[in-house]
């Protein structure tokens, strides 16, 4: 038999040299603290999505930490992803972070991203459809963020008894409008601000009509509590790193923009119009700020849509509120 001198080299380069490097990088890899992040490609997730592309999460966490961002369409998911321990902390909305309270589930808030940011749009105003009709209005999601807002709105405006809430992805919401599936719908940005520019449906209410003049929380920072207690500098250096985002929005807007367009597009596998995400960051407001008071609305639209039972906000502050 003829022997391949040519193969045996290369076999005893590779075990040599090669395979030991390999080795060494798994090993360096296995040693770092993995902090999954969870986020949604939505204008009103900007800050997640801006420290997500510009790598400020990354630098401000250093080299020994592997930094990974997970996206979900809708809130809620993001907390089951919290229940399967998928997660070490997440960008999420007031409904579903106050929905994980209610299930007793361990996450602990840290910080404002994100308020405002929400619209109501429709075909007809609401007020020019029949009385004697159910109106049809699309959320992402029963529980969330959007569905909690129309409720209030709706409330405000007697017309609870009149509506018919369904849950919709916000990507799935223009093609509802074609097959005259619903009315109106009440989304993120920039899900909405799409609709109205591709000539789908009309603005209804604007992100100031609808709840305590445009000043409410739309996103929040979230972490799992376990995690926060064990990673105490690294919690740190993730509210660091949230500040930042908001800094290079308010100092790079249209940089910003450009960013977060691109990474909807990428995302969502649907090229969004440059254009488009300029006029939905109008509708936001990006800052670190929270008002635990509106939390509070929040909460009692909750109970009133029968999503929560009374009393159990006073514990939530207490337990999941730094």
């Amino acid at each position: 038999m003829k022997i391949d001198f040519k193969v045996i080299l290369f076999f005893v380069f590779f075990v040599v040299l090669i395979l030991p490097l390999h080795s060494c990088s798994l090993s360096k890899d296995t040693n770092k603290t993995v902090l999954r992040l969870g986020f949604m490609p939505n204008v009103t997730h900007a800050t997640a999505l801006v420290g997500i592309e510009k790598n400020i999460f990354q630098d401000e966490l250093g080299d020994t930490v592997k930094f990974k961002p997970v996206h979900f369409v809708v809130g809620n998911s993001i907390i089951d992803a919290f229940i399967t321990n998928q997660l070490d902390a997440a960008y999420v909305g007031p409904g579903p972070f106050i929905n994980a309270t209610y299930r007793k589930i361990p996450i602990k808030l840290l910080a404002n991203a994100a308020n405002s940011g929400t619209v109501i749009v429709g075909v007809k105003a609401i007020h020019e459809l029949p009385q004697q009709s159910n109106i049809r209005i699309a959320v992402p999601q029963y529980g969330n963020t959007q569905d909690l807002i129309l409720r209030g709105y709706l409330k405000q405006n007697n017309l609870l008894g009149r509506a018919k809430i369904i849950a919709i992805p916000p990507q799935d919401t223009g093609t509802a409008f074609f097959t005259m599936s619903i009315d109106a719908a009440c989304l993120p940005e920039p899900w909405g601000t799409i609709l109205i520019e591709k000539n789908i449906c009309r603005l209804l209410v604007n992100e100031k009509s609808i709840l305590n003049n445009g000043n409410y929380p739309v996103t929040l920072l979230v972490t799992n509590k376990q995690f926060a207690d064990k990673n105490p500098d690294l919690i740190e250096k993730l509210l660091t790193a949230n500040s930042k985002a908001n800094e290079f929005i308010a100092n790079h807007p249209q940089e910003a923009v450009k960013v977060t367009k691109n990474a909807i597009s990428r995302i969502s596998k649907k090229e969004i119009n440059e254009a488009i995400i300029a006029k939905a960051f109008k509708r936001c407001s990006f800052t670190n700020n929270l008002d635990l008071n509106v939390l509070k609305e929040f909460q009692s639209i909750g109970i009133i849509a029968g999503y929560y039972k009374k009393g159990f906000l006073d514990k939530k502050r207490e337990n999941n509120i730094n």
